[in-house]
């Protein structure tokens, strides 16, 4: 086994079988760098392959921090979603790239059985872009157009904090995840929201984020009206 692994038991909330899963050693993760979205690259080992735990028996599928935060209306409904059914692969044993991705589209899949917030579906399919980047696939677009789908759902329906985000943080990720689609003029109002935002004094790199990446899409568009000009 790879020393910066071990090995955590971990009782599945729906058939109620154990099991073992994987997870990263946080002092062997050793970070290379971080996009503007917030993924994270790192040198070697990547905890990411490892955050969503999966039922050898019956696929049930969860990142860890959520495994469990089931109602008994969700509970029953996988329990009957999930009976008889065959996983066909194991994700206990160190994982690839590619088995990471097929986790975090089980976790999704999962998420949207139990009838989940947006805000959980648009965490996941953000995850599964970052690994599609990884992987130089461009599938790493359509996640992250579901992830945006789902993140302005949630922007517009829940309550703040949103999973680990704030509004601010929220704002700007919105412009953020809008100029890697290419939706210029939306970005640039999303990241002028949030460096007028109120939070802006107690999230000053979120402010001078939101100021550097609104200064850029702005280039951007500039750029493509010119060039559009051109061509017509």
């Amino acid at each position: 086994m790879n020393n910066s692994l071990y090995s955590k038991k971990v009782v599945c909330p729906i058939c109620s079988k154990q099991f073992s899963s994987m997870k990263a050693k946080v002092n062997s993760c050793k970070i290379k760098k971080k996009d503007e979205d917030f993924c994270t690259h790192y040198v070697d080992l990547n905890p990411m392959y490892y955050e969503v735990f999966v039922c050898p028996s019956c696929g049930y599928a969860a990142p860890e921090t959520s495994l469990g935060e089931l109602t008994e209306k969700e509970a029953n409904l996988l329990k009957e979603a999930f009976s008889g059914r065959e996983v066909g692969r194991s994700f206990c044993d160190q994982r690839s790239l590619d088995d990471a991705i097929a986790s975090y589209k089980l976790a999704i899949y999962t998420a949207e059985l139990r009838k989940a917030n947006a805000s959980v579906l648009a965490g996941l399919c953000l995850k599964l872009a970052w690994l599609y980047r990884f992987k130089g696939d461009k599938q790493e677009e359509l996640f992250l157009e579901y992830s945006l789908r789902n993140y302005l759902d949630a922007y517009d329906k829940e309550s703040f904090p949103i999973g680990n985000l704030n509004e601010i943080s929220m704002m700007y990720l919105l412009g953020e995840l809008s100029r890697r689609l290419g939706k210029l003029s939306e970005a640039i109002t999303w990241f002028g929201r949030a460096a007028a935002s109120p939070e802006r004094t107690e999230n000053p790199m979120i402010e001078k984020l939101a100021r550097e990446q609104w200064a850029l899409t702005r280039e951007q568009y500039k750029e493509s009206e010119t060039s559009e000009l051109k061509s017509s």
